[in-house]
């Protein structure tokens, strides 16, 4: 039985045991009274930092409302591919789930923005963008779907390996980058200087050995965890893409809460933000350490001249509406210092 038919038919069960106006009832506490269990999905693993991250948060929320509410996860796909997340729980069959910000995209296209390339410079730019508020206005103007972005995990950096260093975009003339399946992702390679390929991120240590690529690009982890060093020795810190995650959470989940409740859980959001973020900067330094000891090589070149040739895409993104404008604004003046 296919994986989608798979998550359709669980889908329905779902909805058919699960109350459509909010979590899903499990038991009474100590004290009598009701557990309110919280289904959370998501396609990492049990060691990933958003795994990690969000096993915290349940826990705590658990522990600070006495065991009112209970973190059931789902993790590894369990439930589907990512973009039937958001249909889950707008439908109420699921309270939470992390998405990439193309599910989020496909109701809002404003969401490009905060995925955009050369954005931030580093995962700390996007901590900071996030912890103060900059897209505030733009994940809570989800609700009219029934949703809403609650916060925003990181996924790492993205940099391009190959078998030499890239050290401006003359470096990569010619060359051809697997990406994934995305215009923006797409144009950007051809900004930088190449030409962007898409293909599955199972192809590409084969495309890489036999030639059909010329470079991938990933973070730390990914180029550790499926040992591309083996096939691209080099890897560049191009840092064209800060890649965000985002949390979503279901309307109706939020909304039942009482105040006092959703004080602590907005709390432990941020909390958790910090946590993962800082697990996954502690991943990538084991990967990068890992990738090392097996003779890979790290590179440092300008990344400004490659943003450079990559500002009219993200322009064109920051462009789109008031909304990104200002969130582009916002992001910039934080990569100032003001």
């Amino acid at each position: 039985m296919g994986r989608k038919l798979v998550a359709v038919i669980l889908s329905i069960t779902m909805l058919a045991c699960f109350s459509l106006t909010g979590c899903s009832k499990g038991g009474t506490t100590a004290d009598g009274q009701e557990v309110k269990i919280i289904r959370v999905a998501f396609n990492q693993n049990e060691q990933h930092p958003q795994y990690l991250a969000m096993k915290e948060l349940g826990e705590k929320f658990e522990q600070a409302t006495n065991g009112r509410y209970q973190m059931v996860m789902y993790p590894n796909g369990e439930l589907g591919e990512q973009g039937s997340m958001a249909e889950f729980i707008r439908t109420g069959a699921l309270d939470m789930a992390i998405v990439p910000c193309s599910v989020p995209e496909g109701y809002d296209s404003d969401f490009a923005i905060v995925g955009a390339p050369y954005l931030y410079e580093d995962m700390d730019h996007l901590r900071r963008a996030t912890e103060s508020g900059v897209f505030s206005d733009l994940f809570k103007s989800t609700r009219k779907y029934n949703f809403e972005v609650l916060t925003v995990y990181t996924a790492g950096e993205r940099n391009i390996y190959a078998d030499k260093p890239i050290y401006t975009p003359d470096d990569l003339k010619g060359m051809i980058v697997r990406v994934n399946d995305s215009t923006t992702y797409l144009n950007m390679v051809k900004y930088m200087g190449g030409v962007g390929t898409a293909m599955s991120q199972s192809e590409v240590y084969t495309a890489l050995q036999q030639g059909v690529i010329d470079a991938g690009e990933n973070s730390e982890r990914v180029y550790t965890d499926f040992k591309h060093y083996e096939v691209a020795k080099y890897y560049s810190y191009t840092k064209h893409i800060v890649h965000p995650d985002v949390v979503i959470a279901s309307t109706n989940f939020l909304d039942e809460m009482s105040e006092s409740d959703r004080e602590i859980f907005n709390q432990l959001v941020l909390d958790s933000t910090n946590y993962e973020f800082d697990a996954f900067a502690k991943s990538v330094q084991e990967g990068k350490a890992e990738a090392e000891a097996h003779g890979a090589i790290f590179v440092y070149p300008d990344v400004s001249a490659f943003r450079e040739k990559c500002m009219p895409l993200l322009e064109s993104i920051a462009d789109q509406s008031e909304m990104t404008k200002t969130i582009y604004d916002k992001v910039e003046a934080l990569r100032k210092g003001e």
